[in-house]
């Protein structure tokens, strides 16, 4: 037996307090008057001091029913012997050839001993040859998610074996809960990567190196792999269509800022100029429609505006909404000159310069991975039927002595 909530046999303590009650009441007794009280001599007119235990099993109920309680308030979960068979091993992977590769042993011999396993996909399949992928190899925490929630009704206890490619994509969500017992095996890809993208600007190329620092330098890091064109291979012009001036100087202070820092050309304008086209679009009141100077990845800072929807242009990822104006006065991010900094994480982000993340920890995976007890809620559902029927009819039984007897 086990118990949820073990803490709450601590009420237990009080069934002091029927007992208490039940002495008190006998102590308290009543006068009867009598004829023949008068010829009694005084001593015996005195009351017992003795301890009594009158209506010794209307105690007995009233303890129990407080033990009975505080038993039903801390969830027992009870196994009956012989009710469920032994746990069985059941194995969910990641359809991915590095996973197949690695855990072959493993996985050929759970086939062997007769054991499910499953590709992990929104609709679980059984494996029956390893060499046979499916054709749908996308993997996410979601369809992980997705996948053990459909393993669990049709299982009655299991211990699951996880198999997937460790990524800090797993992090995208806070948990993702298991139903039954269940161990990780995990591989990190460090063979697969995607050739990152890179900026030109002249002389000097914007990109992150293999230590995952943003830099600016003549020359591409020659340890990493680099897409063999660039994502922008001019100025950044940048239009600012804020009508406050402290909005416009924030703004204009802070571009200037990153370009000395990364060695960007950047090119500002407060009006907009038929001859250029602008990479980057500052504005407060409206969304420019689109026109000779805006191109399909230009990319809108839209702040303090709820009059213009988005669904104005057709390439909505490019617009970033900001609730609040860039003036010192209504915005934190500027009062403390954080804007400069911000704006490099837009720029990152616009062009896929995002340095390449490290796989998680085994001490994030534990954290993320969470043991939820999927069939043990129905036991514990089951015995507490049971529990408060007992519960009720020894109520039931309480107050009818104690109504026949007047306690």
């Amino acid at each position: 037996m086990e118990l949820l909530n073990p803490l709450m046999l601590w009420g237990s303590i009080a069934i002091a307090i029927p007992v208490i009650l039940h002495f008190w009441h006998q102590k308290k007794g009543k006068v009867i008057e009598w004829a023949a009280t008068q010829w009694l001599i005084e001593k015996n007119l005195q009351q017992s001091r003795g301890i009594r235990l009158d209506n010794l099993l209307l105690l007995l109920l009233r303890c129990l029913l407080i033990v009975l309680f505080c038993f039903f308030l801390s969830k027992p979960l009870l196994k009956w012997a012989g009710a469920e068979p032994a746990a069985q091993k059941i194995h969910l992977v990641q359809p991915n050839s590095l996973i197949i590769n690695n855990f072959k042993f493993e996985l050929e011999e759970a086939l062997k001993k007769g054991e499910k396993i499953y590709w992990i996909q929104n609709t679980p399949t059984l494996l029956e040859n390893i060499s046979q992928q499916p054709t749908t190899t996308d993997f996410n925490p979601l369809i992980l998610q997705s996948c053990l929630n459909k393993i669990a009704p049709v299982v009655n206890e299991a211990q699951l074996h996880l198999y997937f490619i460790n990524t800090a994509k797993l992090a995208e969500v806070d948990n993702i809960f298991v139903p039954f017992r269940f161990s990780l095996h995990t591989v990190v890809d460090s063979l697969t990567k995607e050739p990152k993208p890179y900026l030109v600007f002249a002389n000097t190329k914007v990109f992150v190196n293999a230590r995952n620092e943003l830099i600016s330098q003549p020359e591409l890091d020659k340890n990493t792999q680099y897409q063999p064109k660039p994502v922008l291979n001019s100025p950044i012009n940048a239009l600012i269509l804020n009508q406050d001036k402290a909005e416009i100087q924030a703004i204009t202070a802070s571009l200037k800022a990153l370009a000395e820092v990364y060695q960007l050309p950047v090119s500002i304008d407060t009006e907009l100029a038929n001859d250029k086209t602008y990479q980057w679009v500052f504005s407060n009141k409206t969304i420019p429609t689109q026109s000779n100077g805006f191109l399909p990845t230009t990319l809108y800072i839209i702040s303090n505006t709820n009059t213009t929807p988005a669904s104005r242009l057709g390439y909505q990822q490019n617009i970033i909404n900001v609730p609040n104006s860039f003036s010192p006065q209504l915005s934190a991010r500027v009062f403390n000159g954080e804007l400069p900094e911000w704006l490099a994480e837009v720029l990152i982000k616009h062009y896929g310069l995002n340095p390449s993340e490290p796989a998680l920890s085994q001490q994030q995976l534990k954290a993320l991975f969470s043991y939820t007890g999927y069939k043990k809620a129905s036991h514990e559902s089951e015995f507490s039927k049971i529990l408060l029927l007992v519960f009720i009819v020894i109520l039931g039984i309480e107050r009818f002595i104690a109504i026949r007897k007047n306690a």
